[in-house]
């Protein structure tokens, strides 16, 4: 059974046709996935409220903090984490 290069080539380019559809679709519902996960995770993520509010999620000892309180705290953390 002989196919001609005709054949052939109508029979490689459904093929390509078709795998490129499949990715394309896969890539597509991919994107959809990722902005739908990016939504509900903005949508329940604390950090996010606190950075369209312009506050600092880091420093939550307000404004008159003592700085030098957290000096010490990561200092002391620096120090315990180079010496176990």
């Amino acid at each position: 059974m002989e196919s001609s290069t005709t054949e052939l080539l109508l029979s490689g380019v459904k093929l390509m046709t078709i795998g490129m559809t499949i990715v394309f679709l896969f890539l597509a519902l991919l994107v959809w996935i990722i902005g739908v996960t990016s939504k509900l995770v903005h949508r329940f993520d604390q950090r996010a409220r606190f950075m369209e509010e312009g506050t600092s999620f880091i420093n939550d000892f307000g404004p008159e903090a003592d700085e030098t309180e957290i000096v010490a705290a990561i200092s002391a953390a620096i120090h315990r984490h180079e010496n176990p």
